[in-house]
């Protein structure tokens, strides 16, 4: 979206991953909390999160209940809604594991 890395294939077909993950490290009052709202505010697939209402586990998926039939469902979360985008999150250290 913003940046991204080389597409490549390997001899038998493969391919791998073109990906750049980035971690934003910095001393409190740096605007990085600005900077990630920012991103996922100008990216079109983007997702914004932050570690204080979110578990390590409900990043990939969560089930739900149905309130119309009572059914539990899989529910896809920050990570799978921003497949080829940016999933911005911020306070990784308050997160729950």
């Amino acid at each position: 979206m913003l940046f991204g890395g080389v597409h490549n294939f390997t001899r038998e077909g493969i391919n791998l991953r073109e990906d750049i993950d980035a971690c934003i490290v910095g001393d409190p009052s740096c605007a990085k909390s600005q900077s990630l709202k920012y991103t996922s505010g100008i990216v079109p697939r983007s997702v914004y999160t932050s570690g204080k209402s979110s578990s390590a586990a409900g990043l990939t998926a969560t089930v739900a209940k149905e309130p119309e039939t009572g059914e539990f469902c899989i529910e896809a979360c920050a990570l799978m809604l921003a497949d080829s985008g940016i999933c911005c999150i911020d306070e990784f250290d308050k997160m729950d594991i």
